[in-house]
């Protein structure tokens, strides 16, 4: 009996062992790239710096950044070596930053070379969870975007922040794709051009096959025509979200506003100009809208003599010494000439200038010095209003570490140029009144640098769930950001458009129109769609350009008027989601990055059969 068993048990086991299916070759799971060359992984880590540097402005090729990000996924993840990968990964950020920063070390080498470091360490982040995903066969229709916009907005937020070169704002111009912001914010069109990007490396990459169930036979994978499928049907809902957003009659005649530019460069010698001269141009050039019915005239900022504010030149003269009497004085002669302007345009006039404050810490320096907007209103020869920023540059407007590290404070301060005037941040978000027989209307002024950031113009523009600002007036003075061979002509540099454009975000973000003053840089008026309808000066900014613009006739540069505008900057009656609730979309995005970061990190990988982990 025993042998007819094992009879049995032979014959059986010959018999499965006859009829048994090949195991399939492992290579069927796996994406279908492989690099082991380090040139070649450099050029494609290079080439995506390059397209991304001429999707933004002032180069405009916006359609290059859907496939920008392509070749240096392909690096990253397909790379033999994950050292190599990750290397030339982040050299692509230093390349990137290096080129596109240009306009900074000409002001700080020291910090441009510092920002350059900090700024590609973000593209090292990406470059090590990209390459993990992209190695254990995650749809990169997913993963791009959600590590992309993820690093955009700690990048919002982190020492500062430095909202610069969002995928975004390449798309600046393609007014129907970019109404998403008022849900969104920015981050919501920077996500749809990185997972476009992510469908291009899964069409070329994903593998072909998937298996059925765990040790299950294969089946075609689908997952990468899949991911096609959703950037098109959201690339439809964003070009039909635009329509309808641009579609709906909301606005309402709002003021006739004057703006004044000329072009003062600054060095790090201070300006050429004296402040008496400055001041003469502004005036001489705010008399060309007598007779245009302006109800506010603009100037950029810092352009007025400091210490123009009330609590200055109200102070008792006795109590100063000659020199301070003096400058009193003059003070006094710069604001009766304020005034006149004033009465003789009919108008109020807000205008940019540091504005000198007591010191209610008396172990400090007895006063406090704030980058302003001052509100003259043709009554008194000092500003009736004012708002002080409140989001300084770190280094370019104070030096950390005042109160908490003195000694570091020091030693830091020594590294920025004495022109560079070290400031206090207000702390108060004044809305100025503009009031005029044909209406009313509410003013909120973003100065400069803090006009970047969503979040500031939001906190500027709501109070609680009401809309208390209608315009958002920015001042700003890109003096510093120019350049010139020898003793030839000043030219302007790419952060001037590069500035220019964050704007358009800001307009459709709040639905508020944006005003711009610019002192060397490009002024301009950008309507509630993110429209620019007029500006003075120019994208390619071949020379430095003075000029006024009278917002009562936006034209572009042909000279028509853009379709839909009329006499009048159109203020805008909607009240955004994104001005409500915030950046909820970059926190979900952000935390959805981390969530996917930590299961990379401490998930064991499930890798195809005859297949080892690398890297």
């Amino acid at each position: 009996m025993a042998r007819r068993n094992a009879r049995v048990i032979r014959f059986t086991d010959a018999k499965a062992e006859s009829t048994s299916v090949a195991e399939p070759p492992a290579a069927i799971f796996q994406r279908r790239l492989e690099l082991r060359r380090p040139w070649s992984v450099a050029l494609l880590c290079v080439l995506s710096a390059m397209l991304l540097t001429v999707s933004f402005a002032p180069f405009d090729c916006w359609q290059l950044a859907y496939a920008a990000l392509v070749p240096w996924t392909l690096a990253v993840g397909g790379c033999a070596g994950k050292r190599s990968a990750v290397l030339w990964g982040t050299v692509a950020g230093v390349v990137f930053w290096a080129g596109n920063l240009y306009w900074l070390w000409w002001i700080t080498l020291v910090g441009y070379a510092a920002l350059v470091v900090y700024l590609s360490a973000y593209w090292l982040v990406a470059a090590l969870v990209v390459r993990a995903a992209f190695r254990r066969n995650w749809p990169m229709w997913i993963v791009l975007p959600v590590v992309w916009v993820a690093l955009e907005w700690a990048r919002a937020h982190i020492i500062s922040g430095f909202p610069w070169f969002f995928l975004a704002h390449s798309q600046y111009s393609i007014t129907h794709l970019i109404q998403i912001a008022d849900l969104t914010g920015q981050y919501g069109v920077s996500f749809f051009v990185a997972m476009v990007n992510g469908v291009i490396v899964d069409l070329f990459t994903y593998p072909l096959f998937s298996r059925q169930g765990a040790g299950g036979s294969p089946r075609l994978s689908w997952n990468a025509l899949a991911g096609a499928g959703v950037a098109a049907v959201a690339a439809v809902g964003l070009a039909g979200y635009g329509a309808w957003r641009l579609g709906q009659q909301t606005t309402q005649p709002g003021p006739v506003v004057g703006i004044v530019q000329h072009a003062f460069p600054i060095t790090l010698r201070g300006r050429d100009v004296p402040p008496g001269e400055i001041m003469d141009s502004h005036l001489s050039a705010s008399y060309a809208f007598l007779g245009a019915g302006c109800d506010l005239l603009i100037w950029p900022e810092t352009m007025l003599p400091e210490g123009m504010n009330r609590e200055f030149m109200g102070m008792d003269r006795e109590l100063l010494n000659p020199q301070g009497r003096q400058m009193l004085e003059e003070l006094d002669s710069e604001g009766q000439r304020m005034v006149r302007l004033s009465q003789q345009l009919g108008c109020a006039i807000l205008a940019g200038g540091i504005t000198i404050h007591r010191n209610p810490r008396p172990d400090d320096d007895p006063w406090l010095i704030r980058n302003g907007a001052l509100w003259f209103d043709g009554q008194t020869a000092w500003a009736s209003e004012y708002y002080a920023k409140m989001h300084l540059v770190p280094f370019g407007e104070y030096v950390p570490f005042r109160q908490s590290f003195p000694a570091l404070h020091r030693l830091l301060r020594r590294f920025v140029p004495p022109v560079m005037s070290q400031l206090d941040p207000g702390q108060v978000r004044t809305v100025f009144e503009l009031r005029r027989d044909r209406g009313d209307w509410t003013l909120a002024t973003p100065i400069c640098y803090e006009g970047t950031f969503p979040d500031v113009c939001r906190h500027l523009v709501m109070r609680g769930w009401t809309k208390r600002a209608e315009i958002l007036a920015n001042l700003s003075n890109d003096g510093w950001f120019v350049w010139r061979w020898g003793e030839g002509p000043y030219r302007g540099s790419a952060e001037h458009p590069q500035h220019l454009v964050q704007y358009c975000f800001r307009a459709v973000e709040s639905r508020n129109p944006i005003l711009r003053a610019v002192n060397t840089g490009i002024s301009a008026s950008i309507d509630s769609c993110g429209r620019i309808v007029a500006l003075v000066g120019g994208p390619e900014m071949r020379a430095m350009i003075s000029g006024t613009l009278l917002l009562d006739g936006a034209t572009d540069q042909q000279g028509a008027y853009l379709p839909g505008h009329g006499p009048k900057v159109l203020v805008d009656e909607r009240v955004t989601l994104y001005s409500l609730v915030g950046d909820v979309f970059a926190c979900a995005v952000s935390l959805a990055a981390a969530a996917m970061t930590a299961w990379l990190i401490f998930a064991k990988p499930r890798l195809p059969s005859g297949r080892k982990g690398k890297g």
